[in-house]
């Protein structure tokens, strides 16, 4: 069952990557429909997870659902780790929302140092790590 889930889905991700097209190719220009603006959300959010996977391939991590599994910080790190290659400190095992955010606040500050631009970062995700 579970691969003819997997097929309805790439099929049904194909077809709205498709409507979320122009005619000169650029994604989401002219969406008009709240559901393929939904839809096109999805593949993004599915195309991400995947990057993140391959990018995190050789380290035993994988990333199944985006909020749950970089709510630690530790996949975080680790993605960071990886793009940037190097290590960087972390809290392996977190045992509180202190020590995530500080796992979070490593990954931030090492892409900072690194000269790129951060944007929209700030108390939303503080919230949601205090979950």
């Amino acid at each position: 069952m579970s691969s003819r889930m997997d097929e309805e889905e790439r099929i049904r991700m194909s077809h709205a990557g498709l409507l979320a097209r122009s005619a000169e190719g650029h994604a989401a220009k002219g969406m008009r429909i709240k559901d393929q603006e939904d839809m096109w959300v999805e593949i993004q959010h599915h195309t991400f997870k995947n990057w993140v996977n391959v990018q995190l391939r050789d380290t035993g991590l994988r990333v199944e659902n985006l909020s749950e599994d970089f709510h630690d910080g530790v996949a975080l790190v680790t993605l960071v780790e990886v793009l940037q290659k190097r290590r960087l400190r972390k809290v392996k095992r977190v045992l509180n929302q202190h020590q995530a955010l500080e796992n979070v606040s490593t990954a931030l500050k090492a892409i900072a140092d690194d000269g790129i631009k951060l944007v929209n970062i700030g108390a939303a995700m503080s919230t949601s790590l205090a979950r």
